[in-house]
């Protein structure tokens, strides 16, 4: 490859500079050339840009290098570094390619194939290849080559890495895999494309939804769909004029089927003419009971005439080539039928009989009656009709066949009821699909059952999943359907029109063809007038046929007659007619001039004049018949443009969406094999761990040691709750209530908290250290307050995860959380949260990996002594990062509650408004909600919350104006969050019945609109779908699944089956299960607010 870089000025010695540089290495002293090379860059650098070459030169080298290098840990070396210095200058791109291509051989890493590509296809796109410049076409052919060896050698690293992986899932994990969530790959498009794919995807959706059609026809002129290509075919005749529609008696009409089937299975045996005539005059009887199939009768008598017999099978050749290229028009049959009856008029057959009695003017048996001139004369006219057009329109259709295979699809989609999952098609799990489905119809299917009786055969779909080859690059999503061949399917319909043009001129010759024939006849009638009327003069005063046609050409000119082009074709006919033309005139250019030259003739010779009018008729007779044949041409070639039109104008969404899946699939199968090796990493790990731990033990024995904790301490619960009520004590808790709170943002600005610190770190040091070691934890202790952590930890996520709404928000984000200064975290907390959105996180050991990382993360913010409620604040304090720059946080959107307080004071009724808070949910004292529930039994939950947080007043404030008087509180809100969280204090020394008041005090299902007061509709319901609860110590997890609640404990594997919320009432008050947080998820709320949380 031969390319040059940019250059750009250095500093004075900058020439001389490179031009040593470049003796060194054309000597191959590489080490003296970097020498010079670094030198020089460390000299420009301070004054001006580094020219590229200097970069282009030192990255030649690196690859020089790299060849001679014999250890292939140096090679790596040496690639990679020439990569950076060819990036330099746009025009060495190509190689940095190169270095690419060879780091992806070198590795066998898909990842450097891929960056190979990319980077050669910018390359080809930012460069100018001159068509006549051999050097640069062999660069762009060396360059397409190498992308290809990329892509295949990317696949095949691919295949290698993926295949067994695929080989060793089991069946129903391969079923589950073709089920393509749209609500995943939404956000998948989302990620990729921005609202640009949405769009588009969205359209598809939509289309596929209401129609259940993956096929339809899109117009290039309107960009109107259509779903039937009749209904598209119709549109473009009536809407785009394409068609042509003549007056119905000038129309050229084809022979029909019927005709078309005895023309094709007719023996075509030459008929005895002489003893047919004497049957059908002597015995009419017979003749009528002859039987026809298929238009021909074995009755007539056979005449052994041998040459007959050729030109009439030459004749039927030639009828069955005019019917496959549909050009045989009635008017040719028409003309062929009218020879048998002149020929059997010679035997004193009449038309009558011939039609009536014999029927054989329904059938193409009577040309077998016909002798060998008449046959011959058939034959020489059959033989001048063109059965194509030299158009090169051909050409087209070959066009089209191949833009249109393009389209085409092997693979069926199916979707669910709910349009929650495009189903691939089952196939794809046993094999290679041979056939293609061109009818793209959609079947809507229950996901659960589809796949079941589909067992996966063999790996032939990580083929498919890899194979590209069928993709248009020039168009692929998320491009504007309206674009796809948009440029060839407007020349297309510009051809068919350009068709419709030439059939118009047709039509119009033809017209004058006829209208020259009439004038013929007219011609013919004058002089048998003149005939007529010799017969009653003298022959003194006979004119000839010359001066009679002259004398009316005289008289027609004089007349006004409506169309002139009759008056034109006349005189054209008279005058042809008298100079003896071979051929017909259509057309002339003055009148007068043309009167002169019929005048010129007027004493020509009757004989001369009759015999020219026969000879110009017969050749007028040839032209119509010609003239009907061409017009059919024409009119199959509109029809087949038409048809290549229409096949253009297919779109296959299938052929627009399936490399997305593919390439959606793929990627999901790599995090899926990643997360694999990273489980079983995980368990090599932890065995090695307890190996070392088991070690540790032994060494340290039955002695304890202290230490010093460098946990940071997280903030305490305040921070989050903001107490309505003070209670008596700790150990007995009056009713009252708290808000669930976010914590606040530090505003101290950093330099300023960072020299506070530093300050009263000198004062307090020696305090600090006195302190450390009088609250040093036990390491008992310790222990206990990680698995109780731990076990708040796992809860808490499961609960999560079992929302409904949290779920599907997490399938809409999955992107990257926004940086911050805990940024292990959130990424280790996002992992999780992939995870589980693709379903890996069933995999064996994966999620205890997974929640190792996140607890070791959390290890270094939070304090191990933290309950589930700091735990779910912690959590939801994290996900705040997780938003895109065009929407609100995932937290704001689904957990935020934004609520005012108001009171109306009973004394001066003042109204003061109070600023909005903001907070995750409500925090009740237990034993509150147990009094009321007993107090009033019949009382629902979503009213006891409210009777709580009213009686805890507010008092009318006397700085602002106020009388002192204590108010209700009324709380507000204007809307509600999808999800309600409602978290219960406990005293901790409660006994069974208490806590199973307590529960059966909560209720399942809440009416939210009976809590707040500004909601705008009633009826507004939650429904409980996860509750964390702790029993001595150890924090487990309620969830409804599936119809009914279950338990789920840290470290278990199984769940325990519990039922229905009567079971789960009795199972906290039989095990002293203290329900500590209890999240609630709308079922039924207004419609107007579900698009404040949708994509």
């Amino acid at each position: 490859m031969e390319l040059s870089p940019s250059r750009s000025l250095g500093d004075d010695g900058y020439k001389e500079r490179h031009e040593l540089a470049q003796r060194y290495h054309d000597h191959g002293d590489y080490i003296k050339a970097l020498e010079v090379i670094e030198d020089s860059i460390l000299m420009i650098r301070e004054k001006h840009k580094i020219p590229s070459d200097l970069h282009f030169l030192q990255g030649s080298i690196f690859l020089e290098l790299s060849k001679k290098a014999e250890n292939s840990d140096l090679r790596f070396v040496f690639l990679l570094g020439s990569v950076e210095c060819f990036l330099e200058d746009y025009k060495a791109q190509a190689f940095a390619a190169i270095s690419l291509f060879h780091l992806g051989e070198l590795l066998g890493s898909a990842l450097y194939y891929g960056k190979s590509v990319r980077v050669a296809k910018q390359s080809l796109s930012l460069m100018d290849f001159n068509p006549l410049d051999s050097v640069q076409q062999n660069n762009k052919r060396e360059l397409g080559g190498l992308m290809e060896k990329a892509e295949s050698d990317s696949h095949t690293v691919a295949m290698k890495r993926l295949r067994p992986y695929w080989e060793g899932m089991n069946a129903e994990s391969k079923r589950n895999f073709l089920k393509v969530s749209t609500a995943e790959l939404r956000s998948y498009v989302e990620r990729l494309y921005g609202r640009e794919g949405v769009d588009a995807l969205e359209e598809v959706f939509d289309s596929t939804r209401l129609n259940r059609k993956w096929k339809f026809w899109m117009c290039g002129a309107c960009s109107q769909k259509f779903f039937y290509p009749k209904k598209f075919k119709n549109h473009l005749e009536q809407v785009h004029a394409t068609k042509y529609k003549p007056l119905k008696e000038d129309l050229v009409q084809r022979v029909d089927e019927v005709w078309t089937g005895m023309i094709s299975v007719g023996d075509w045996e030459p008929l005895d003419i002489v003893a047919a005539a004497e049957m059908i005059k002597n015995r009419p009887e017979v003749v009528k009971e002859f039987v026809y199939v298929g238009g021909w009768s074995k009755d007539w008598p056979l005449a052994a005439d041998e040459k007959r017999r050729k030109l009439l099978k030459a004749i039927q050749l030639l009828l069955v080539s005019f019917l496959e290229h549909k050009i045989l028009s009635c008017r040719i049959r028409d003309w062929m039928m009218q020879f048998p009856m002149k020929h059997l008029a010679q035997f004193e057959v009449s038309e009558l009989t011939f039609a009536t009695l014999c029927r054989l003017v329904e059938t193409p048996q009577c040309i077998c009656f016909l002798e060998c001139r008449q046959l011959s004369q058939i034959l020489d006219l059959l033989k001048s009709i063109k059965c194509e057009r030299d158009d090169g329109t051909e050409l087209i259709s070959k066009v089209t066949d191949s833009l249109w295979s393009r389209t085409r699809v092997k693979e069926k989609i199916d979707i669910d009821h709910e349009f929650s999952f495009m189903l691939l098609d089952k196939r794809l799990l046993r094999g290679k699909i041979a056939s293609f489905d061109d009818e793209g119809s959609i079947d809507v299917c229950d996901h659960n059952v589809y796949y079941a009786k589909t067992h996966p055969q063999g790996d032939d779909i990580m083929t498919w999943l890899l194979d590209y080859s069928f993709i248009d690059k020039s168009f692929e999503f998320p491009r504007s359907i309206r674009t796809h061949n948009l440029d060839i399917r407007v020349a297309v319909l510009r051809a068919i029109h350009f068709m419709r043009r030439t059939l118009v001129a047709r039509y119009a010759k033809k017209w004058r063809i006829l209208c020259y024939d009439e004038c013929l006849k007219y011609v013919k009638s004058v002089c048998i007038q003149e005939d007529e009327r010799r017969l009653n003069v003298p022959e003194d005063q006979r004119n000839n046929y010359a001066s009679v046609l002259f004398e009316k050409c005289k008289e027609q000119l004089r007349m006004e007659v409506k169309d002139h082009h009759v008056t034109e074709i006349l005189f054209c006919a008279v005058r042809d007619v008298l100079e003896g033309a071979s051929q017909p005139t259509l057309y002339f250019t003055n009148a007068l001039d043309w009167l002169t030259l019929i005048y010129g003739h007027k004493n020509l010779s009757d004989d001369v004049v009759l015999k020219s009018i026969d000879l110009l008729r017969s050749v007028v007779t040839k032209k119509v018949l010609l003239a009907d044949s061409k017009i059919l041409l024409v009119e199959n070639t509109r029809i087949n443009l038409l048809d290549d039109f229409v096949r253009l104008s297919v779109f296959d969404y299938r052929s627009y969406i399936l490399p997305l899946l593919k390439r959606f699939l793929r990627e999901k199968l790599d995090e899926i094999v990643d997360m694999d090796a990273k489980a079983k990493l995980a368990a090599v790990q932890a065995e090695l761990l307890a190996e070392e731990k088991k070690e540790k033990a032994k060494k340290l024995g039955p002695k304890k040691k202290k230490h010093k904790s460098n946990k940071k301490t997280s903030s305490s619960l305040s921070s989050h709750l903001v107490q309505d009520v003070e209670h008596e004590s700790a150990n007995n808790l009056e009713p009252g209530v708290t808000s669930l709170k976010m914590a606040e943002k530090d505003s101290m600005e950093p330099e300023e908290k960072g020299r506070l610190e530093s300050s009263s770190n000198t004062n307090n040091q020696e305090e600090e250290a006195i302190k450390d070691l009088q609250n040093m934890p036990k390491k008992d202790s310790l222990l206990d307050d990680a698995t109780r952590y731990r076990s708040a930890l796992d809860m808490t996520l499961k609960a999560l995860l079992n929302i409904k709404v949290f779920q599907e928000e997490l399938v809409h984000i999955r992107q990257p959380f926004h940086d911050n200064f805990e940024e292990q975290v959130p990424y280790a907390l996002q992992n999780l949260f992939s995870a589980f959105v693709s379903e890996q996180i069933t995999e064996e050991g994966l999620y205890s990996y997974l929640l190792s990382n996140l607890l070791a993360s959390l290890e270094e913010v939070h304090s191990m002594s933290s309950d589930a409620v700091e735990v779910v604040v912690s959590i939801l304090e994290f996900c705040h990062y997780w938003k895109s720059s065009e929407r609100e946080s995932l937290v704001t959107r689904l957990f935020t509650l934004e609520e005012y307080e108001r009171i109306s004071c009973r004394k001066c009724r003042r109204m003061p408004n109070y600023p909005e808070q903001s907070s995750y949910g409500i925090v009740m004292a237990a034993n509150s909600i147990r009094n009321l529930k007993c107090a009033f039994g019949n009382r629902k939950f979503e009213d006891i919350l409210k009777a709580t947080r009213m009686k805890d007043g507010i008092i009318c404030d006397i700085k602002t104006g106020g009388c002192g008087e204590t108010n209700f509180v009324h709380h507000i809100i204007t809307r509600c969050p999808p999800i309600f969280t409602v978290v219960l204090e406990w005293v901790k020394n409660e006994t069974e019945k208490d806590i199973f008041e307590t529960t059966k005090a909560l209720d399942w299902e809440i009416d939210i609109s009976r809590l707040y007061e500004g909601l705008e509709e009633p009826n507004i319901k939650y429904r409980l779908v996860s509750m964390i609860g702790c029993v001595e110590g150890e924090y487990i997890c309620m969830a409804y699944k599936k119809n009914r609640w279950v338990s789920l404990r840290h470290e278990a594997s199984a769940e325990e089956v519990v039922g229905n919320w009567k079971n789960v009432i009795r199972f906290c008050g039989e095990r002293k299960v203290r329900p500590e947080i209890l999240f609630y998820e709308a079922f039924q709320w207004p419609s107007k607010w579900q698009k404040l949380i949708s994509v």
